[in-house]
């Protein structure tokens, strides 16, 4: 009888110390897991004190009402975002006076012929108005950003349809042929 008492004991005794370590486990992984999930030390003391008091059942509990996603699947989430709104805001590019899409390297809107940009005196490329210098070469801009997106004026002439020479203009007259330059006496 004393042998089934003491084998009794020792079964028990396993057991209560499995549970303990495994409360111990348990105890531990909510509160490594709730870190991942919010820096707010007031909502990471109550999940760990809901799986000390309430241990399994807790255990769930914490499972059910816990953020759904961890610190840095929300930053990488948030950066997919705004690398999406950057792409986005990049493709609908859109002239101010008529609204249609333009490309980002447009100087005038191929629609309305309205200056979009201005190139830069030393390198050519678009600036936008509201750059004071050339981000490519470091000269100056030109022009103020109230001005560069006014309509131009005087727009360059369209190209001429396919088929006619490029030395008739658009009415179909032959262009003027460039005047004779006086020669210098040497």
């Amino acid at each position: 009888m004393d042998d089934w008492q003491a084998i009794i004991t020792l079964i028990a005794a396993i057991l209560i110390a499995y549970g303990v370590i495994l409360w111990l486990g348990i105890l531990v992984w909510a509160y490594r897991d709730i870190r991942e999930r919010t820096r707010d030390s007031a909502t990471q003391a109550m999940a760990v004190l809901l799986v000390v008091l309430f241990n399994l059942p807790g255990l769930f509990l914490y499972l059910l009402l816990r953020p759904h996603e961890t610190l840095a699947e929300a930053y990488e989430r948030r950066l997919q975002n705004e690398a999406l709104m950057s792409d986005l805001a990049e493709l609908r590019r859109s002239c101010p006076t008529c609204g249609r899409a333009v490309k980002e390297d447009f100087l005038f809107c191929p629609q309305c012929r309205a200056r979009l940009r201005e190139p830069c005196r030393s390198c050519a490329r678009p600036l936008d108005p509201s750059w004071s210098v050339c981000p490519s070469c470091g000269a100056q801009a030109a022009r103020s950003p109230a001005a560069a997106r006014e309509p131009v004026a005087s727009a360059p002439p369209p190209a001429p349809p396919i088929g006619q020479p490029a030395s008739l203009s658009t009415a179909g007259a032959p262009a003027e042929p460039p005047s004779p330059q006086p020669e210098s006496p040497s």
